[in-house]
């Protein structure tokens, strides 16, 4: 077989007519694209969930009139661990909610289709309604006959859990704070991406490093936890960081990394819900420059210092964290 050279994953929402005449539904798609080490692309199989039967719907509860949907195929779901997965979407919700001192107020929309064989490439489409109900919708596909939770758990399913959802989570508790901009589109920037995906990256790896420790591990290690910073450009790119750019699939990786670091450092220093409450205090925008400045004021640190201490930061992270639990081995 082929190795593979990368896998670049392609999230998308889109207001549609789905039969003329009927209200406007919502079309989520999920599209993955891998190429192999010759540089070919592979092609991608078609997942469709109007196609899959028998497809069951299972509603959760998230309080506050929050709802988890998980439409499935798994017929016993139950057995292999659904509970556990909500238990999780449900501590997930109130570990961002506590840490932030910021309201959720949306649910999830989870499709886990299992398949008999998780292809490389694939493209995913569905279509839903309510969209106000949903601050989230994702999909997970499980491998025929593969546990939701406890060891066997299929990989994908606790990536989702314990680092995708809690870093999305952190985006949509983010977005009640008016004050702070936020980049869209292909509008100009506004450099307040590496503090908002720093904060997503911290609480995401809060999350899993309290339920899955193991999994905390694995993810640091996915950011270059030790070398990221190592180069000055590094911290000059993080802090110019645009939504829209041309930044190939390891520069994106690496710069998550950095506003990790980064903000790791500095919620140390301060608690993250200080820093989010103070912004929720202020009457005017809240731009990179800001950021950088109220970094500073809060921590009597420069940026480029900090962006110093945090490379040091990461290593020692890698040697105490990483490295520790393998040679434990």
């Amino acid at each position: 077989m082929k190795q593979l050279f990368f896998i670049l994953i392609i999230l998308f929402a889109l207001v549609a007519e789905v039969i003329a005449g009927t209200p406007p539904a919502i079309i989520f798609s999920q599209d993955v694209f891998a190429m192999d080490a010759e540089g070919n692309m592979l092609p991608a199989t078609v997942i469709d969930p109007q196609a899959i039967a028998p497809m069951q719907t299972h509603d959760f509860d998230l309080g506050r009139e929050r709802l988890l949907r998980i439409e499935t195929n798994i017929q016993d779901a139950e057995d292999r661990g659904l509970n556990d997965v909500v238990t999780a979407v449900r501590r997930c919700y109130a570990y961002i909610e506590n840490n932030t001192g910021l309201r959720l107020n949306r649910g999830v929309l989870l499709y886990l289709i299992e398949l008999d064989d998780i292809p490389y490439a694939y493209s995913f489409r569905a279509s839903y309604s309510d969209a106000s109900l949903w601050g989230e919708v994702r999909l997970a596909l499980v491998e025929r006959g593969a546990a939701l939770s406890g060891e066997g758990a299929v990989a994908s399913l606790n990536d989702l859990l314990y680092d995708t959802l809690p870093h999305e989570l952190g985006h949509d508790a983010l977005e009640s704070i008016p004050q702070l901009v936020h980049d869209t589109g292909a509008n100009a920037s506004h450099h307040t991406r590496w503090f908002i995906e720093g904060v997503c990256e911290v609480l995401a790896k809060g999350f899993s490093q309290s339920e899955a420790p193991a999994l905390y591990r694995n993810f640091l290690s996915l950011r270059n936890i030790d070398t990221v910073l190592s180069e000055k450009q590094m911290g000059a790119d993080m802090l110019t960081w645009a939504q829209k750019n041309e930044n190939g699939v390891v520069l994106e990786s690496n710069l998550y990394g950095a506003a990790m670091l980064t903000m790791m450092l500095w919620t140390e220093a301060v608690p993250l819900k200080e820093l989010l409450a103070q912004m929720v205090a202020r009457d005017e925008p809240i731009y990179g420059s800001d950021l950088v400045a109220m970094m500073q004021k809060t921590t009597g640190i420069t940026p480029e210092d900090m962006l110093k201490r945090a490379h040091s930061y990461g290593m020692s992270l890698k040697e105490k964290v990483v490295l520790a639990k393998l040679d434990a081995k």
